[in-house]
């Protein structure tokens, strides 16, 4: 397994529970499996917003991380390890033969996750056209840089979120037009406003998690 692209992580869960997961740029291989029913492979996708996850009672996932922008070959991956009935330990061996990472796509996401600020700043960074940027981040992730520049903000400024922090404050200092403008996109994002986060530790916990800004 290449340390530089993928993290392992497992969760188990002895009663079924509704859970919100929310976007952080990465995709994940896991593995879940119920009770002593077979294990069932799937590839995660790329949230555009939080979604709300129903958990099976004695469930358990372990899944593999892949850094943002990370391509991955997902049915050959998922058609050989069900073909040669891999386990998770067996996985994490072999699935840097399936998963690639441009230098060029990585360059590029860390300058939209910076405080560069626009899209054409950080192409006039990188030394290429707006359109190139754009052509680049599209076809390997599919999404926009618009997508990536949005999630940066909306995650950085969750993790600077506090019971004796300012919420107008915040809003000015990750370039939300007001508050009121901080509160929708919260609930864009999280589907839960900045107040109802600092409320909810499991998606405190997920911004701390490997992901996206």
């Amino acid at each position: 397994m290449n340390s530089n692209l993928v993290s392992l992580w497992n969760a188990n869960f002895d009663q079924g529970i509704s859970t919100l997961v929310i976007p952080d740029g990465c995709r994940d291989l896991i593995v879940k499996t119920v009770g002593n029913e077979k294990t069932d492979w799937f590839v995660s996708p790329l949230f555009d917003t939080a979604e709300s996850i129903q958990v099976e009672a004695r469930c358990s996932y372990v899944g593999f991380r892949l850094s943002p922008g990370t391509g991955i070959r997902e049915r050959e991956l998922l058609t050989y390890i069900e073909t040669k009935r891999l386990e998770a330990g067996e996985v994490k061996h072999i699935i840097g033969d399936f998963i690639t990472f441009e230098y060029s796509v990585q360059e590029a996401l860390e300058g939209l996750a910076s405080e560069l600020g626009t899209v054409k700043q950080v192409s006039v960074q990188l030394g290429v056209s707006v359109r190139t940027l754009q052509r680049l981040i599209f076809n390997k992730t599919n999404r926009t840089p618009g997508y990536w520049l949005q999630l940066a903000r909306i995650r950085k400024a969750a993790k600077s979120l506090s019971h004796d922090v300012n919420l107008a404050d915040v809003a000015e200092n990750y370039g939300f037009s007001d508050q009121s403008h901080m509160n929708r996109e919260f609930q864009r994002w999280f589907r839960l406003t900045p107040v109802q986060l600092l409320n909810t530790p499991n998606v405190i916990r997920q911004l701390y998690d490997q992901g996206y800004g």
